[in-house]
Order: structure tokens, then sequence, then C-alpha cells
């Protein structure tokens, strides 16, 4: 997700969607770096599913990982900017990609590769009675969820697939080896080829295919197409009923209905119209692909071996536009190949006019073909102990670590006395508490550090979440705060845009705080950055480190991880759904962790944040006071137990783990525990010190609240040390 080079960026392309055209661009442009270029792809989903293999792993032949290219590893080791986030829009005239919850992203080179959705508008009841085979992206879900339903059946499922191109035939297939393979009945399934059986393909595919149709049992219905889909049946055009418990529609598609709403040139199929070059027709900047796309010169079937062939050559001309060098026509072949999945091992094979065959071999052709073009995108783990990947972590993994800092301050004299200032570094805590008024009633912190995300906007809200912690865990409620905003040198207008993104999602979580953003300060630096200083007020007393008591419960709010598992991203390690899981506690504000804390008797909070779990917990510990953590209950985001086993670790890890002092019996810990233990929390949770009486109501309000990670992870004990039990 991060590049982190220093050249300045001089052309913006963003990719819409990760097709198999644009995977193949983001490999291309990580294989050879363009200079002064940034790609940017923009998903709403961080898994990209491969078609080709689509019908095995419905019918049991592959796992759903093994279909699926991870975009978070991929963008990152092509050192592309991901942003996660579902497309609204185009704003031609201002080249900006739009969105319906975050701001605009300029471009100065755009290309589309996004997915269809049938076109439902031609069968009277289907948009509320049957399961749209595409977006692909969705059809496991689906699937799954239409079984659900029809699994209490005492007796076959009855299906219905209407659509009798290759599409249809093979879900058919796959769906009646998966009924056999997963349910207790056989299904009876029906195939509704309404313009005819496979009519695209020569006539000994069609043959071939219609066999293996028969072979299982499937009944098709050629010639009469679906009127209407009611629930429990399909009604068609010449009367007749198919009764069905679920409908499946894989028929003529359309864009996806932003895309469709935008003022591109659509061809005579709604598809985007495209000159040979795969630019649009009426938009030089604007390249498509796929099959959202069509090619006016040279029109063809959707299927995705167009979208595999374009790849290249779109890559190609992305790379060219660039540079401002002579783009180069795409030119489909004539005839292509066609493999079409039988069942359990057998394929067909077609191509052109004439050529048809099928067998086991076909299968296993098809089966090499598939993984090869899948393995060009799977990126393999690093090794976490690897000296020449190692990188600095960003964040707040990016801190002075707890020694260093400590000798720094110890060499400066005692700070200047002052009566307002009634906490300072004198008496060191999550903020400074100031008297104003003849009263201590404001706290003030500040905090700042570099991104560990290429996502400007989604590095802007987690460093305000991040900055608003302290503020929580005093006690009191932000107020205002000033930006310390850095952004990487470069033209005026992409520093421009670099600035107001950060600083939109920054304003977003501040906003949502009711905390204003006064004022503050800009520079140029070699990555973006940002830092704020925040002033909170408080209601009530302070809530300090300190005033914890031995047989109190330690409560904390979110999960464990974030500095491992962006560790393991910074070298494509962190699987998607890891670094989705990450970011998603990340971007969970402590404000109300903090209210419902104090409102359950908290007698001491800190926030968890650079020094790991077990460094700001040796803070909260009074003298004499030692604490005992229940491992099973650390709560950990997913993935990160594994990624800790496999050696990944924030760069910051050897300077927090010097303060292994405090763990009774150190040495005994695991690696991966260590790891876990002083891992730096970037926007982490509260850890309070809460009455046992009251850690039970604590734990359910913050649940119920939105803190599904929040648990009592240990509780304050007489002695010196921090142990597990």
């Amino acid at each position: 997700m991060m590049r982190g080079e220093a050249i300045p960026v001089e052309t913006d392309i963003v990719l819409i969607g990760a097709g198999h055209a644009h995977v193949q661009v983001i490999r291309a442009f990580g294989m050879e770096l363009q200079r002064g270029v940034r790609l940017t792809v923009v998903v709403d989903r961080l898994l990209a599913p491969y078609s080709g293999m689509l019908p095995g792993c419905i019918a049991g032949d592959y796992t759903a990982d093994e279909i699926h290219i991870d975009v978070v590893r991929l963008a990152r080791q092509a050192g592309c900017r991901l942003i996660h986030a579902g497309a609204t829009g185009i704003d031609r005239m201002n080249k900006q990609v739009l969105f319906a919850d975050r701001p605009p992203l300029a471009y100065d080179w755009l290309s589309i590769n996004v997915g269809i959705t049938p076109d439902l508008s031609a069968i009277r009841g289907a948009a509320e009675h049957a399961v749209p085979v595409k977006p692909i992206a969705g059809i496991l879900g689906r699937l799954e969820r239409a079984e659900a339903a029809v699994r209490q059946f005492p007796r076959p499922a009855r299906l219905a697939i209407i659509g009798g191109g290759a599409a249809g035939i093979e879900l058919a297939l796959a769906l009646d080896q998966r009924n056999r393979r997963l349910a207790r009945f056989p299904s009876e399934i029906t195939l509704i080829a309404g313009g005819g059986l496979a009519p695209s393909l020569n006539p000994g595919v069609q043959r071939r295919a219609r066999r293996a149709l028969a072979t299982a049992g499937i009944t098709v219905v050629d010639n009469d197409r679906a009127a209407a889909i009611e629930r429990g049946g399909v009604l068609l055009a010449s009367g007749r009923r198919i009764v069905n418990d679920v409908a499946f529609v894989s028929t003529h598609a359309r864009l996806p209905g932003w895309l469709s709403a935008t003022d591109l040139a659509k061809a005579a199929n709604g598809g985007i119209a495209v000159r040979p070059t795969l630019q649009s027709a009426d938009d030089d900047a604007v390249f498509a692909a796929g099959d959202c796309a069509t090619m006016l010169d040279d029109p063809r079937p959707r299927a995705g071996v167009f979208a595999v062939r374009q790849g290249p050559g779109l890559a190609r001309n992305l790379m060219a536009a660039a540079r401002g060098e002579r783009l180069e026509d795409y030119r489909p072949q004539r005839s292509f190949l066609t493999l079409l999945r039988t069942g359990a091992g057998t394929a067909i094979a077609g191509r052109g006019r004439f050529l048809s065959t099928e067998g086991a071999w076909v299968w296993h052709w098809k089966d090499r073909i598939d993984r090869a073009f899948m393995a060009m995108f799977t990126v393999g783990d690093a090794d976490p102990s690897d000296e020449t990947s190692a990188m600095r972590c960003g964040g707040c993994a990016a801190k002075v670590g707890p020694e260093p800092l400590a000798a720094a301050l110890s060499r400066l004299p005692p700070p200047l006395a002052h009566p307002d200032i009634a906490i300072g570094l004198d008496a060191p805590d999550d903020a400074a508490l100031i008297r104003w008024g003849g009263k201590a009633d404001l706290v003030q912190t500040v905090d700042q550090f570099r991104a560990f995300i290429d996502d400007g906007y989604l590095f802007g809200r987690i460093a305000a979440n991040h900055a608003l912690n302290d503020v929580y865990a005093m006690g009191a409620e932000p107020h205002h705060a000033l930006a310390l905003a850095t952004v990487p040198h470069g033209k005026p207008g992409k520093v421009t845009e670099a600035l107001y993104q950060m600083l939109a999602g920054a304003r977003r979580t501040l906003d949502a705080a009711g905390c204003a953003l006064a004022g503050g300060h800009s520079s140029e630096g070699e990555t973006l950055a940002l830092g704020l200083a925040v002033t909170g007020r408080l209601a009530g007393p302070a809530v300090l480190k300190r005033g914890g008591r031995a047989g109190d419960c330690l409560v904390l709010s979110k999960a464990l991880g974030s500095g491992i598992v962006f560790a393991a991203d910074m070298r494509a390690s962190a699987p998607a759904a890891v670094v989705e899981a990450m970011l998603g506690e990340m971007l969970i504000s402590n404000a109300e962790a903090g209210r419902i804390l104090r409102q359950n008797g908290a007698r001491a909070m800190t926030d968890v944040s650079g020094f790991g779990l077990a460094g700001h917990l040796a803070e909260l510990l009074p003298s004499g006071t030692g604490a005992v953590l229940r491992q099973e209950s650390l709560p950990l985001s997913a993935g990160v137990k594994q990624l800790a086993e496999k050696g990944f670790a924030s760069s910051l890890l050897p300077e927090n783990r010097r303060l292994i002092r405090h763990l009774a019996d150190g040495a005994n810990f695991s690696e991966a525990l260590l790891a876990i233990l002083f891992d730096p929390q970037t926007a982490g949770g509260l850890l309070a010190a809460v009455p046992p009486e009251h850690a039970e109501a604590a734990v359910a309000a913050l649940q119920h609240a939105g803190y599904s990670q929040a648990v009592v992870i240990g509780s304050l004990v007489q002695g010196a040390g921090i142990r597990l039990n």
C-alpha cells in the first residue's frame, strides 16, 4: 500500500476496479516502475475473483482462496496506492473520481475495469426473487445464502438457471456436482436457454455441452424465454411454469448503475464505447477494458478471455500516455479458445467455427492455464528475518523508543515551574493538565507520526483518532486542535491534493468528536505525516494513570496487533482480510469507551499506543502493585497471532522489549507473545482499572456500544511486575 519513494509525483493514473485487465496493469507497473508516475487502484472489495475458476470453486475443485487475487498484497508488492472505497461517479471536467463518503480523488489518466450485473429489467419479478450470477465477486455468498434457505427441505432442491450461454452451462453443471457432494438429495436442475444453448459457440461445442447436461440429468428448455420469476416458480413466455426453489439469472448484463449514469459515450449494448487504443470514444484521458467496455470497431461477446488479453496492451498504453508517447492499437484475435468445465475432471474445448473436443486431458489443460494465470498475482510471504527487506514502520510504531526518550529527557534541566501546570513533565501522564480560571480543567496533548498507508484520507482519519485518545484517557472531551501536516514535495497541484486528502480525513474524525480544527502549519518532507495538538475540557476529576488499586479489573476496549499487521503489510505479507479488520479497529473512536469506563468507576486509565500493552500497563501500576494478565483473554485482531508466530514484528519492537524488566519471568515468554505484548499500537484501545464489581457491566456496555473486542484482560494485584496466569 505504500511505495515510500522520494521521487515527486508528476502523473496520477487511477484504476477503478481490479478486474482481469487491471490486475495485469498493477503487476506490469510493479515490474517496470515509471518515474514520477503514481498508480492508484480503487476497489470496493479487497479480493478480486478470477471468473475462469469460479465454476470449479462452486463444484468443489478449488477453495475460495485459490480463485481470488489478494489486491492488498498485489498492490503493496507493486508499489501501487490502494483506495478501498466504492466509486459513485466521475467528474470528467475536473478529472476526479467521486465517492459517497470520502473526498473526490484526482486523476490525470483513468482506467475502468469493473464487473457487470445481469440486466434483470427484462424479466418481471427477477429483482425480487432471483439470485443474480454477476457480479461474480459476491456469487459465493449469494449461493451460500440460497443453500441455507433450502437445506432443510425433505426433498431435492429444485433449481432453475436462466441463461443458456457458456456461463449458464458451467453454472448448471457445477451446481449439480456441488449438490451431489453436499446435499442429502441430488438437486433437480432446469436450464432455461431462451436464446438457444451456447449460441455464440460452434455446433460441436453445443452438441458436447448438451450431452454433458443430459448425462448430469439437467433439463434444458430451448427457445422459450423466462418472462417472469415468482416465488416458487419461473413463468415462461409460452405460459409454461417451471416450479423451482431458487432461480439463478445469467443472462444479458449491464453496467453498474453509477457507471451507466456517467456521461461517457456508450455502445449499443450499454458498455463504455472504446477505440482500438482502449480509450473512451469521447475522452482521451479515460480508458476501459473487460466486460464493462465495448470496442466500437470490433465488438465481441462479453467473456473473461478478452479482459485477460487486453491487460498487457492496456498497461503499455497507460505507461505510454503517462510518458506522452504514441499509443498502440489493441486487435482482438479473430477466433478464441473456449474451455468449459463440464464435471469432475472433464472439460470441453472449442475454437472457431468447427474445432471441438473434450475429455480429462482438456480439464487438466484448463486447470494448468488457470493456475498459471493466478500464480502471476500470488504474493508469497516475505522472510521476516531477512534484513535486506527490513523497513522502518510508520504510525505510532515510528515513535522514539522508551529508553532513548527517557535518556534525552533526563539530560534536560527541570522544566520551568508554572503555577497553572498541574501535571506536566515532572509527573507525566497521557496529557498535560492545565489550571484555567483557578481550577484544573484543561488537558493538552500532541501526537505526530508518518503515514503507514498510502491512502492519505484514511491515514488522516486514523491519525486524528489516535491523537484524541490521550484526551479520552484523561476523562476529558476534545475542544479544539492544531495540525502539523507534512507532505512530499512535488507539483503544486499534487501537494495541494495530498494535503487536502489528509486534512479531509482528519476533519471527518475531529468533526465527529466535536473538536474544531483551529489552525496549524504545513511543511514539505520525504513522506506524508500528520501531527495534532489537541486541547480538551474536563467535566469532572481527571482520570490519571496511577489511581488503580489491587483487585481492580483491567478492561481493554479494542483489539491489539496494528504494529504486527502493518509490519507484515510493508512486506506484502498481510492478507487482505487481516489488513481490513485491523483498519476497522483503528477507525473506531474511543470517545464512547472513555465515557462508559468513567461511568463504571474507572480509577485509572491510559491508551495503548507506542510502547505496547505491556509498556503502557507498566505505567498504570501504582507503587507496590503488579498485574496478572489472562493470556487467553488478550483481544487480537484477525490474523495477528499467526503473523506474530511467523516472526513479523514492528521495527520498534526491539526498543520496546527493553521494558521487559516489567515482566515477571519475561525470559520464559515466547517470541510471538513478546511481540504481541510490546507491539506498538496506532489508534489503539483504552486500558482502564475498573472496580471488580463494575467490570462485567463495563464490558457489556462497551460491547453494546460497538466495541466488540472489549474484554477484561486481567487484574491489578499486590506485588510487582506483570505476569500471566
